[in-house]
Formats: C-alpha cells, structure tokens, sequence
C-alpha cells in the first residue's frame, strides 16, 4: 500500500488549527460561576503572530482570516474587524520575518509587542468611532500586557514541542524544496 506524505507546512498548518480550535475550546468552557478578575492573554494571537515570525508559511492568510472570524463569531465580537485586524498584523510580522532572522529574541518580542498594541489601538479607535460596545479600557490594557508577557512562553513552546524555529538561510526539506 502507498504512502501518502504530506509536506511539514501542511501538517504544521493543520496544528496550527487544532491549537486555535483547542484554545477556543478552553476559552468557552465555563469553569468559573464568577465574572474574572482579570483578562487573560488572548493567547490565539500570541501563537499565530509567534508563528508568522518564524515561520510564515506554517499560518497562510486564509487560515488567519480563517481561524479570526470563527473566534470573532464564537467570542461574539463584532464580526471581521478584529479578523481584518489580525490578518494585517499577521501579514506585518510576515514581511519583517526576513529581516528578524538574525536578530535576537528581544527585537522579535518587541516587532510583535508593536503590532499587538497597535491593532489593539486601531480595534478600540474603529469600535469608537462606530459607537460600538466595548470593554473597559482596563480590561482592555490588561488583556494586552497578559499577551505581552505571555509570549515569550508561547514562543519557548512552539520552539521546543512543535519545532517552530526560525529558518536558517539555505534551510531544505527532504525533497529539496524550502521547508
């Protein structure tokens, strides 16, 4: 019988899809009768963007913009702003990924904390203008400094259980095609 072989970036592709759907899963699951204290770490944005910086044909765009509206409509946000969001800022990183490759940790956290605040500002600034319901700009500010600090976690995992590292020049897969 012949075996079927999926390229890496396709099989990294689909992880990347069960995690957002797991991380979904978890963000629903009522565990607590009382409202939290506390924003947690949006921690989907924390992995695509950890993932467009290394390795940015693991998260195409389409799943993006993908993943971001099904979490814009299960998290009932207002549908596609925050998925517009999310693929610009994706699209950002992707760009810079090049240049960040021979950088050290601390340049690549602080591209992403740039982008990350950014779309937070341009989210809050579009639902303003829209006069759309928003979160306090607390819980706001503290969801965005959760994620903040959350990445470097985020990332040391990808690096070390998933094997999402940055790639070397001249980087190959078996077939001798880019990985």
């Amino acid at each position: 019988m012949a075996e079927v072989l999926l390229p890496r970036s396709w099989i990294m592709r689909a992880l990347y899809l069960g995690l957002c759907v797991s991380l979904l899963f978890l963000h629903l699951l009522p565990l607590e009768h009382l409202p939290p204290k506390w924003a947690g770490p949006d921690l989907v944005m924390a992995l695509t963007f950890g993932w467009a910086v290394r390795r940015p044909d693991y998260v195409p765009v389409l799943l993006v913009g993908f993943v971001a509206l099904g979490l814009d409509l299960m998290l009932q946000r207002p549908p596609g702003l925050w998925a517009a969001l999310m693929v610009i800022g994706t699209q950002t990183l992707r760009s810079r990924a090049p240049s960040l490759r021979d950088l050290t940790f601390a340049a690549e956290w602080a591209s992403v904390a740039s982008t990350m605040i950014l779309i937070t500002v341009a989210n809050r600034v579009v639902l303003a203008i829209l006069m759309v319901d928003q979160a306090p700009l607390g819980l706001s500010l503290m969801q965005l400094l959760s994620t903040l600090v959350a990445y470097p976690a985020v990332a040391a995992v990808s690096h070390a259980l998933f094997g999402v590292r940055k790639r070397a020049p001249g980087d190959l897969d078996t077939t001798g095609l880019r990985s």
